[in-house]
């Protein structure tokens, strides 16, 4: 979808929370907006007479509010309600409702676990590390010891030590890509720990993993060596250009350089607490 998008109905003074996306709506076509590329952050949740109370009186959508309660009474299920929202918004082509119809009817096909790990990869993507890890340490609940569940826990724990290693909480970076390389055997999942242990000041802990998994301080020098590197290469990057340029401008301007850092650690407290979700 490209282009000016005329809003068909009205823009809500009041949003309406998507819990399962952990994200506030204010319009239909905002919320058909994250349906185009989220569809699986959705699921049943949305299908509630408080929902199709927010479409009729902030959208002023009642005939759509209608008919979703009709399928709610009619319990004709989560992909019905999803395609009347597809159908009645007047935001998508032709060929875009056709694609969303074959995703949610291929949602329809694979299991309730299946849905909930792309939905926890999903929020992955989109930075909302908490409710990810959230989301897979409920995966983690239901998975059985069948050789399959068992690869694919593997894929979790070591999605979820990324996860902390974004949040910068680095020990427990550690131990999830440990329990990953337990699991699934990956080469990535000890190379991740590895950069993970890095950034430990325990030096027990730190000894302990070496110890553990056979690592000579040759090869972990090397390791924080290569990490230097990579450090070396984050500091060429805008962000880093923009807190030397502040450190500058405060050494320069002191009372100027106040709010402009005022404005980049709210910056990063949004980025913070969209990263919680």
């Amino acid at each position: 979808m490209s282009g000016l998008i005329f809003c068909s109905f009205q823009r809500a003074a009041k949003p309406y929370y998507l819990e399962s996306a952990k994200q506030n709506i204010y319009s239909i076509e905002e919320l058909c907006y994250f349906l185009q590329d989220n569809i699986y952050l959705l699921d049943e949740n949305i299908m509630t007479v408080e929902f199709c109370d927010w479409l009729e009186i902030e959208v002023e959508a009642k005939d759509l509010a209608q008919k979703l309660r009709d399928i709610l009474v009619g319990e004709k299920g989560f992909r019905m309600f999803c395609m009347q929202i597809i159908l009645d918004s007047g935001y998508f082509s032709k060929n875009e409702m056709q694609f969303l119809g074959m995703r949610l009817q291929k949602m329809d096909h694979q299991s309730n676990y299946e849905n909930r790990k792309i939905k926890a990869d999903q929020l992955m993507e989109k930075k909302k590390y908490l409710a990810a890890i959230e989301e897979y340490r409920s995966l983690l609940l239901s998975a059985t010891d069948n050789p399959s569940d068992v690869r694919v826990s593997g894929d979790i724990w070591h999605n979820m030590g990324t996860a902390y290693a974004h949040m910068l909480c680095f020990e427990r970076a550690v131990s999830c890509y440990e329990q990953a390389y337990t699991l699934s055997h990956r080469a990535d999942s000890l190379k991740a720990a590895s950069q993970a242990v890095c950034f430990l000041e325990d030096g027990e802990r730190v000894q302990w993993f070496l110890q553990q998994h056979h690592i000579s301080k040759e090869q972990f020098a090397s390791m924080k060596k290569n990490l230097a590197e990579l450090i070396h290469l984050t500091e060429a990057s805008a962000e880093y250009g923009k807190i030397a340029e502040l450190a500058r401008l405060a050494q320069a301007s002191p009372v100027q350089a106040g709010s402009e850092i005022h404005m980049q650690v709210d910056a990063w407290k949004e980025e913070y607490i969209a990263y919680k979700g």
